[in-house]
């Protein structure tokens, strides 16, 4: 291998360079035939705890979310329940509070109230028909999570309701 001085002050080789290629890739080859380094290997794992973190962390936050949805349901289910109870309930008739509990800790109550149906302000008083036999009563259906002081749910209804007690007939009619 004979070396030339260059004008430019560079020391070239006479080899051609496409054999200075094949020998650094030929060194190359088998430097890579003995395995990975240790930092390669580092780095491999790095990356793959990050990414491992990551997904169950994913993973994690949407399990908290399906519970939350869950507990949500189940709390508008308990609420529908108890006002289709205090709906079909034929013995209320006035203004009246009542409250239970659930197998799961959570909280009801019930309160049902006179409603009186806003006048428009081009009617008067004394335009209404007096003495209507049915009346309008506001049913309200709270719930309560075991640990809240707060309703967490809220359903109302009106219910159409006889103004005169119901009276249970005394036997078969005649």
């Amino acid at each position: 291998m004979s070396l030339s001085h260059h004008k430019s002050g560079h020391i070239r080789s006479s080899q051609p360079v496409e054999a200075a290629g094949r020998l650094a890739l030929q060194g190359y080859k088998s430097r890579g035939a003995q395995g990975f380094t240790l930092l390669e290997v580092l780095v491999a794992l790095t990356v793959l705890a990050v990414g491992a973190a990551l997904t169950l962390s994913l993973i994690s936050g949407s399990l908290g979310n399906i519970r939350k949805v869950q507990l949500r349901t189940r709390v508008v289910e308990h609420a529908e329940a108890v006002m289709e109870l205090a709906l079909l309930d034929g013995s209320i008739a006035q203004p009246t509070t009542f409250t239970g509990n659930f197998e799961d800790g959570t909280r009801w109550s019930v309160n049902v109230e006179e409603y009186e149906p806003p006048i428009p302000p081009q009617m008067q008083p004394q335009d209404l028909p007096p003495n209507l036999p049915v009346k309008l009563l506001s049913y309200t259906v709270e719930m309560f999570s075991p640990d809240s002081r707060a309703p967490d749910y809220r359903l109302q209804t009106l219910k159409l309701v006889n103004k005169r007690a119901q009276q249970p007939s005394g036997g078969l009619p005649e």
